[in-house]
C-alpha cells in the first residue's frame, strides 16, 4: 500500500464519534477493510488505541517488535517510542511500517533506502541521514543490529580521541574539541568563556594547558564606549554625544580568575562582537560608534574617580553598569509595590461594595483577601460594606415620572 496514505486526519461535515475522521494512517486502513465497517472498535486486543481517527499501537506492544534497515540491521520497537517524522507529505512511523532511525555507516546517497531520504543533508560538523525501516518477523540479535554497529562507531570514534592525546602530548580538554563527521576527525580550539561554563578543575590543573587553575574567583569587566549624533529635531540637532558605560560585567557569575585573566588575553574578539551584535540596530539606522575599552579581570569592580571626573569634565556622560543596575531593580521594587497597592485598593472597593460573601471560596480575590489583610481587616471591610448598604439604602432618590402615573 502507498505510504502517502499517512496524512493528517481531516473531519467529515454532519459525522460524529469515529465516523468523524477518515483514517489517517496504512494500519488504520488495514483494520478498516478488515473489519468492512465505517470505524472499528477502538480497542483490539488492547494492542491499538485511537487517537484523531488514526489506530496507533500501544508502547508495550510496539516494543515487542522488531524492525529492520534496508541493509538488514535490526532496531528495537522501542527506538520509535519518542515520535514521528513528518516529511514530503509522509508521516514516517511505525503504523506506517516505515519508521525512520539515524544511518550508523553515516551515507549520504544509499540505493537500500527511500530515494526521498537521499535529500535529508545535515549542517555543520554533523551528518544528518535517515534510514526508512520495516517490520520483520524475526527475534532481535544484537550481532546484526544497528546498536551494534553504532557502538562500533562510537568505540573507533574514543579510539581517534586517544590518538589526539597521544599527539598533542595530554593537552587536549575534552570540551575544547569536537568531532567533525565529515572529515572523521578530532579538532581542538581553545574558547576560555567555554571554560568559565564548563570547567570542573576549579582548584586543579587544566587538562588543556597543564597549568594550576585558581580557586579565586572574579569577574571580565570591560566599558563600552557609545558615540552618537543626535538628530532629535532640537536646538542641539547634529551634536555629538559621548557615553561611557563602565564596569560591564560579561560573566553572569563569578569565576575562576585563570579562566577571567585567559577570556581578557584570548577573548577580547569575542567581547567587543558581543557588544556590537547587541547594539547591531543602532549601528546599522543611526550610525552609532560602539567601542570596548579597558577589558579587565578583577576580583571585583574597581572605579577610578579621577579619571571619571577628567572625563566629566570633557563632555562625557558616565554610567556605571552596578550603579544603573541597582536604579533599575529599585525602579521596579517601587512599581511592584505601587501596582500591588492599586490591586489592594481595588479589592477593598469590591468588599466594602459588594460584601466579604460576594467572594467565591477559594478564588483569586478571596485568597488575596486573606494574604494580604488577615481576619481582623477583612471584620474592618465587612462593618464598612454594612454601613455602605445603610447609606445606600437611605440615600435619597430621583422619583421619575411615570412613577406618578
Amino acid at each position: 500500500m502507498n505510504t502517502a496514505i499517512a496524512v493528517a486526519g481531516r473531519s467529515v461535515p454532519g459525522t460524529s464519534g469515529y465516523q468523524r475522521y477518515w483514517p489517517t494512517n496504512i494500519l488504520a486502513v488495514r483494520i478498516v477493510l478488515q473489519r468492512n465497517t465505517k470505524m472499528p472498535n477502538p480497542v483490539c486486543d488492547r494492542k491499538l488505541f485511537d487517537i484523531m481517527g488514526g489506530f496507533q499501537y500501544e508502547n508495550w506492544y510496539q516494543n515487542q517488535k522488531v524492525y529492520s534497515t534496508g541493509c538488514g540491521l535490526l532496531c528495537r520497537g522501542s527506538d520509535f517510542s519518542n515520535g514521528y517524522m513528518s516529511y514530503m507529505g509522509i508521516d514516517w512511523k511505525p503504523e506506517n511500517n516505515n519508521p525512520v532511525v539515524s544511518c550508523p555507516y553515516k551515507k549520504e546517497q544509499c540505493t537500500l533506502r527511500s530515494p526521498l531520504l537521499d535529500h535529508i543533508e545535515g549542517g555543520g560538523i554533523c551528518k544528518i541521514s535517515q534510514c526508512d525501516c520495516h517490520e520483520v518477523d524475526v527475534p532481535y540479535d544484537y550481532e546484526y543490529s544497528r546498536d551494534r554497529v553504532r557502538d562500533e562507531r562510537h568505540r573507533r570514534i574514543r579510539e581517534n580521541y586517544e590518538e589526539l592525546k597521544r599527539q598533542k602530548k595530554g593537552h587536549v580538554c575534552y570540551w575544547q574539541t569536537s568531532y567533525n563527521e565529515w572529515t572523521e576527525q578530532w579538532e581542538q580550539r581553545y574558547d576560555p568563556v567555554e571554560c568559565a561554563r564548563m570547567c570542573l578543575n576549579i582548584g586543579g590543573i587544566c587538562d588543556l594547558k597543564h597549568t594550576p587553575i585558581s580557586k579565586k574567583r572574579g569577574n571580565v569587566f570591560y566599558d563600552v564606549k557609545i558615540t552618537r549624533i543626535r538628530r532629535d529635531g532640537t536646538l542641539f540637532d547634529g551634536q555629538k554625544e559621548i557615553t561611557i558605560q563602565k564596569g560591564c560585567r560579561l560573566l553572569e557569575t563569578s569565576k575562576s580568575m585563570t579562566i577571567c585573566e585567559n577570556i581578557v588575553r584570548y577573548g577580547r574578539k569575542q567581547i567587543i562582537s558581543h557588544e556590537q551584535m547587541k547594539y547591531h540596530s543602532e549601528i546599522f539606522i543611526y550610525g552609532w560608534n560602539v567601542e570596548v575599552l579597558n577589558i579587565r579581570a578583577e576580583h571585583r569592580e574597581s572605579r577610578d574617580l579621577l579619571q571619571d571626573l577628567q572625563d566629566i569634565l570633557e563632555g562625557i556622560t558616565i554610567v556605571h553598569a552596578s550603579d544603573q543596575e541597582k536604579r533599575n531593580k529599585e525602579l521596579k521594587r517601587q512599581n511592584r509595590a505601587k501596582q500591588k497597592e492599586k490591586r489592594e485598593k481595588r479589592l477593598e472597593q469590591k468588599i466594602v461594595k459588594n460584601g466579604w460573601d460576594s467572594l467565591e471560596p477559594f478564588s483569586l480575590d478571596y485568597h488575596h483577601a486573606l494574604k494580604w489583610f488577615g481576619q481582623e481587616k477583612i471584620k474592618a471591610l465587612e462593618k464598612r460594606h454594612q454601613k455602605y448598604v445603610e447609606e445606600e439604602r437611605n440615600k435619597p432618590r430621583q422619583m421619575s415620572l411615570f412613577e406618578f402615573l
